[in-house]
């Protein structure tokens, strides 16, 4: 449940711009008597658009307590570029939870919306409570009064870090009162309605507004859309096998083409060409389960078995890298998987499969990715101070992610995975174990009690049918779970076929021209739609 960027686009477009200019607004006749006033401001520097504008309004910490602290929750608004055709307002949010919404619409270097949108819609994103841009949770120094284990720990040490500044910031961070802040936010700008765009959590998110608010809603566009039914421990834990499903799906687009690539002419192939680049690495291999072994993969002479043997392959194909790891973690003390720019890069580009020739490349030698070696330099040339915002932006989307997630967790741990959390996390340091066994054993949220239980979905009381976008390929909210919420909003599903995670706005043409009809029309006959790939 992470941001759709490449990590270039997200180091140059992190820090935040200093010393904005405060401009009150003015009273506007006619508008809603509770809608909050907006300050407006300096957009930050991670905004490119240059007709974007930037507000900010105060909101209650708590939705439930409306007389106690406020806090504030910061805007990005875009007006449509072709007015005469302007149709309304689109409010978007990128996923995460804890993705920045200033890039969402605000920064070309992250997102291509189609001319339809950007000619036809107003867009605003509002920036999720907790990050920089609202009140945002400074999660880099350490609680002094925190005396807990970590390790034993991870979700209070965490919580400790980013409330203890602010207390109670962090238990506000939810998407009920996320979905409020939007309402405000609606209230402020003086909108009768509003269509909303979601990514990933976003649907989650939009979803949830939608039910609370269904005259206020006029389109709503579902993209990549999580299960509701696994928050959060589920549906992080379903993207274990989704992202080792892309995996395979990337060695399999490599072997395709081993013309091009020549890293092998079978998955298995190109696997083993992934490995060996990390093994030279970090003098430890990959410890991600290998793909099926085919005919091709069979050993000269054993031909005549061909179909046993891959069938032999494929079963000791995870005890086998495991053996491997440990004997050249016993031959390289220290050696770390997760440390090798190419599981980084690896990582990165399974869920944008634009970005599968680039890696290809690199794994090859051919055209060695600079991505990797460009975020560190662009690091290395911020000042100090600037330095300082991007750890503290970094950190506190960390934060979101977590309180988010464990605020309102309500799936039981399953203790199943624990010995993959164990071994991956403190043996073999497989860099997914932490993240999608640390959710699924109950670990990652060890020390924070959720203050939300299941949250409300229902489409019925819309007037327009939403549209859902799902990817049969998708690494981090898998199609097996995309009814869990087209079900219960009565959505119209797209499925596109191939690999990705996030279809519109990212160069897929033909969904956004389905997206575009959707936005103008409220009705798409489409039901399939191609991948990138």
């Amino acid at each position: 449940m992470t941001t759709l960027k490449k990590l270039a686009a997200a180091v140059a477009s992190a820090v935040v711009a200093a010393g904005a200019a405060v401009i009150p607004s003015a009273p506007v006749a006619g508008a809603d008597p509770l809608a909050p006033p907006i300050t407006w401001e300096a957009c930050p520097e991670r905004v490119t658009e240059p007709a974007a504008e930037c507000g900010r309004i105060e909101v209650p910490r708590e939705y439930a307590d409306p007389a106690g602290p406020t806090i504030s929750v910061g805007f990005v608004r875009l007006a449509a570029e072709n007015p005469a055709a302007r149709r309304g307002t689109l409010f978007g949010n990128p996923g995460g939870p804890g993705g920045d919404a200033y890039t969402y619409f605000g920064n070309d270097e992250v997102f291509t919306w189609p001319a339809g949108v950007t000619d036809e819609w107003d867009r605003v994103a509002v920036q999720p409570r907790g990050l920089p841009g609202s009140t945002p949770m400074n999660c880099l120094e350490p609680d002094p009064g925190y005396t807990n284990l970590p390790v034993l720990d991870q979700g209070g040490f965490i919580k400790s870090m980013c409330d203890h500044r602010n207390p109670g910031l962090a238990q506000s961070l939810t998407t009920s009162n996320t979905a409020e802040d939007w309402e405000m936010v609606r209230r402020a700008l003086d909108l009768e309605q509003i269509s909303i765009m979601g990514l990933s959590y976003g649907t989650i998110l939009g979803s949830v507004y939608a039910t609370r608010y269904p005259q206020r809603v006029d389109k709503l566009v579902l993209d990549s859309a999580a299960d509701p039914n696994g928050l959060w421990n589920g549906l992080v834990a379903s993207q274990q096998r989704a992202q080792e499903n892309a995996l395979y799906d990337f060695m399999g687009f490599a072997a395709e083409r081993n013309d091009v690539y020549g890293l092998g002419t079978t998955p298995l192939q190109v696997y083993n060409s992934w490995s060996n680049v990390i093994l030279r690495e970090t003098g430890t291999n990959p410890t991600t389960v290998p793909p099926a072994a085919q005919l091709g993969d069979v050993p000269p002479g054993l031909e005549w078995a061909g179909p046993t043997v891959a069938e032999v392959m494929t079963a000791t194909g995870q005890v086998r890298v495991e053996a491997d790891g440990v004997v050249s973690r016993a031959l390289n003390p220290g050696a770390n998987q997760s440390a090798s720019p190419t599981m980084a890069l690896t990582l990165v580009s399974l869920p944008r499969p634009e970005m599968w020739d680039d890696l290809a490349r690199h794994v090859n030698g051919t055209q060695p990715s600079t991505l990797i070696e460009e975020e560190i330099s662009a690091y290395e040339a911020l000042s100090d101070e600037e330095r300082e915002q991007l750890n503290f932006q970094q950190a506190a989307a960390l934060g979101t992610l977590t309180m988010v997630t464990c605020n309102e967790n309500t799936v039981a741990p399953d203790y199943r995975w624990l010995p993959f959390y164990l071994w991956g996390t403190f043996v073999s340091y497989d860099a997914r174990a932490p993240y999608t066994a640390g959710y699924a054993t109950g670990a990652a949220c060890a020390g924070i009690t959720p203050v939300r239980g299941p949250e409300r979905y229902d489409g019925s009381q819309l007037a327009t049918r939403p549209l859902q976008i799902s990817g049969t390929g998708d690494p981090q909210t898998p199609y097996a779970y995309h009814r869990g919420l087209a079900d219960p909003m009565g959505a119209h599903v797209v499925t596109v076929h191939g690999p990705g995670h996030g279809h519109v706005g990212l160069g897929n043409t033909a969904v956004d021209d389905i997206v575009v009809e959707y936005l103008r029309t409220g009705r798409t006959t489409a039901t399939d739609a191609p991948g990138l790939l």
